[in-house]
């Protein structure tokens, strides 16, 4: 079976899988299926995931699936973006929020057991919060022996909260089956095209709000080119939002060397929004 068909079948009335807010936010977008290349292959031996709501995978964290990130969260409440580039390549740990680890039920664990991207981005999270960057420099194995006593909630309670705090962790590719660093050509020209217009509306259209604020966080390549690509920045500035409602951070990825010891993220964000008049937000 090819990809293309895969993912045509499998996205099969996705609307269906979102509240009515987000569904009228994205009401005329499809996914493109002619942008998966057409050589590309699928086997049921590697799944699609996250899955559709309601159905669990075996191995996949009960609550995961493909629009995880939207629970929760009306459009008009979004006042953070952080955009990654593909869930998790292993099925027990993608959720649907970008950098949340499915399988991670406590930080006091070996490092191992921590996807790179996300050891990176708690400790700084957490050096926002506490207002210490010598947080920083604490080594993960430093850090989870005293995790316990930090003003930090569990992995799944963590992102829970930021999601209550506006922020939508979201996927420049909402999907996975193969994977390969770098990107594999199933990511990059299989579930990323394929999911792009949907990913870019959802974009634009909180870009161009006339409530509210938000910022988007770019990390690493993929993120940037998709907001360049699906015209987000363009949209903003044509609708009179752009660094007056909404604005854009282009950073990185979090496991690229020296991220750790660059600009704060947390930090950037909340000045970002202090000078467009807004409330900051409580990392």
């Amino acid at each position: 079976m090819s990809l293309r068909d895969a993912l045509t079948a499998f996205a099969e009335g996705w609307e269906d899988d979102l509240s009515a807010s987000w569904r009228k936010a994205l009401a005329g977008v499809q996914p493109d299926p002619l942008a998966v290349l057409d050589t590309l292959t699928f086997s049921p031996a590697q799944p699609i995931y996250p899955t559709r709501r309601g159905v669990v995978l075996a191995g996949a964290r009960a609550d995961a699936h493909v629009f995880r990130a939207f629970d929760g969260v009306a459009p008009s409440k979004v006042r953070c973006v952080l955009i990654g580039q593909d869930p998790y390549p292993l099925l027990s740990r993608a959720t649907g929020r970008s950098f949340e680890q499915g399988d991670l039920a406590a930080w006091a664990v070996k490092s191992a057991a921590v996807a790179g991207s996300l050891r990176v981005l708690v400790r700084m999270l957490v050096a926002a919060r506490i207002g210490d960057p010598g947080v920083l420099k604490l080594s993960w194995a430093a850090f989870a022996q005293h995790a316990a006593t930090l003003p930090l909630e569990s992995p799944r309670d963590l992102f829970d909260r930021l999601q209550a705090q506006g922020v939508l962790c979201l996927n420049a590719g909402l999907t996975i089956t193969r994977y390969k660093s770098g990107g594999a050509p199933e990511q990059t020209k299989g579930h990323i095209p394929f999911w792009r217009p949907v990913v870019g509306q959802v974009l634009r259209s909180i870009a161009t709000r006339h409530t509210g604020h938000v910022v988007f966080i770019c990390l690493g390549q993929f993120s940037q080119q998709l907001m360049s690509a699906e015209g987000v920045e363009a949209a903003a500035v044509k609708a009179g939002t752009w660094q007056t409602r909404a604005a854009g951070l282009a950073l990185s990825h979090p496991v690229a060397p020296g991220f750790i010891n660059g600009p704060n993220p947390f930090l950037m964000v909340n000045s970002k929004l202090a000078s467009m008049g807004a409330a900051t937000i409580d990392w």
